[in-house]
């Protein structure tokens, strides 16, 4: 049966300064917060917006929404019109450190559109839908608000880009009426069983699966007897600690807890005390699984709402997040860089002597680092591991 989850929602700011009036983005923007606040104290808000030099963003998601409306007006005067691509890029980016981390959440980018915001550059297409498609099951939904636009084309690649993850496109003449829109969109969105990577007896899609297997960290081992937090028995069996708090516990019994709190992928779950992405080796999960060799360990129980609350509250900093700023990582290709490509394209279909194994060059991500590069690097610049 259909159920809601604590979102968190990120605001992707591509409307045209000069062109569309504040106010009523103000006046929504708060309306927003303030109901998605009112229905469930956890949901927590970010933004992207974009200067001459890039984007910028929230350095994390906050409880606060009115920070949202603050980072834009402070910074109002130089806001230049969002790359839509670019923007989608970094927000899903964003997302993934924040899941990697934090549990029990959904996800929401809701987009803001209007007549001046620049084209979605088809060659990036590919690397935006691949993107959706793997974190889709977290669950992620694309809402976009298109704001007095009237362009088929475009329409069609962001209906592509929101029916991947069950999101929407809404379209309204009048930027007053964005206020109403937002109300409604401000209800958490249903999801199923089916939608969620999560625990119990979903099985998260093995296309997918190395996606979130490279996500997940590897456990620190230690040398030396520590007192497991799971158990309780101090000893040198096997004991690691999770590389984002510090927690000890012995392998045996995070395999154990596993089965309750993996992400729809036996070997990969969550931190009992910190919700970071862990990951066991499978080969060992499953041994244990199968011969339950643990029979005393204390196997803890999911944490409630309560407790994510808490959770949540200790994240916030005094004063609000700082805002981060970035190159864009989908910088708008050029009318001349495109026409040059297309040339390249026809030449290179036209000449007989041409490798018959010649790739055409691609954007792809690095399934390691999930950095953005092309299908011409065997290892990633960035992360230094293979590709293929």
């Amino acid at each position: 049966m259909p159920k809601t989850r604590s979102e968190d929602t990120l605001i992707l700011f591509a409307l045209t300064p000069g062109i569309t009036s504040m106010t009523p983005v103000y006046n929504g923007l708060t309306l927003l917060g303030n109901l998605k606040k009112d229905a469930d104290p956890s949901s927590r808000f970010n933004i992207i917006f974009f200067q001459e030099d890039g984007p910028n963003y929230l350095e994390h998601f906050t409880l606060n929404p009115e920070y949202i409306v603050m980072a834009l007006k402070s910074l109002e005067p130089v806001i230049v019109k969002g790359n839509v691509g670019g923007g989608i890029f970094l927000g899903i980016s964003v997302i993934i450190d924040v899941f990697k981390r934090v549990s029990e959440k959904s996800f929401r980018l809701i987009i803001l559109t209007d007549s001046c915001t620049p084209k979605i550059a088809q060659l990036y297409m590919p690397v935006l839908e691949t993107m959706i498609d793997q974190i889709k099951g977290i669950p992620f939904f694309i809402d976009i608000i298109r704001i007095d636009v009237e362009d088929q084309e475009e329409d069609t690649k962001m209906m592509r880009l929101a029916a991947l993850c069950s999101g929407s496109i809404n379209r309204i003449n009048d930027i007053y009426s964005l206020p109403s829109l937002l109300e409604i969109l401000a209800l958490n969105r249903k999801i199923t069983q089916e939608d969620i990577t999560n625990r119990n007896n979903f099985t998260n899609p093995v296309v997918n699966q190395q996606f979130y297997i490279n996500l997940a960290d590897d456990p620190k081992e230690l040398k030396k007897p520590e007192t497991c937090s799971i158990c309780f028995k101090k000893d040198y069996n096997a004991i690691v600690k999770c590389p984002n708090c510090g927690i000890v516990v012995h392998k045996i019994c995070w395999a154990q807890w596993a089965e309750d709190s993996s992400i729809g992928i036996a070997h990969i779950f969550r931190c009992h005390n910190c919700y970071y992405l862990i990951k066991l080796e499978k080969k060992f999960i499953e041994q244990v699984t199968l011969a339950k060799k643990v029979k005393d360990a204390k196997i803890l129980p999911q944490k409630d709402i309560s407790d994510i609350q808490e959770y949540l509250e200790s994240l916030e900093t005094e004063g609000g997040p700082n805002i981060v700023r970035i190159h864009d990582p989908m910088g708008i290709p050029s009318e001349e860089f495109i026409e040059q490509k297309l040339i390249t394209q026809e030449e290179s279909s036209d000449h007989s002597l041409a490798s018959e194994n010649e790739e055409e060059i691609k954007f792809i991500l690095c399934p390691h680092c999930f950095k953005m590069i092309t299908n011409q690097y065997k290892r990633c610049p960035n992360c230094h591991k293979n590709i293929k």
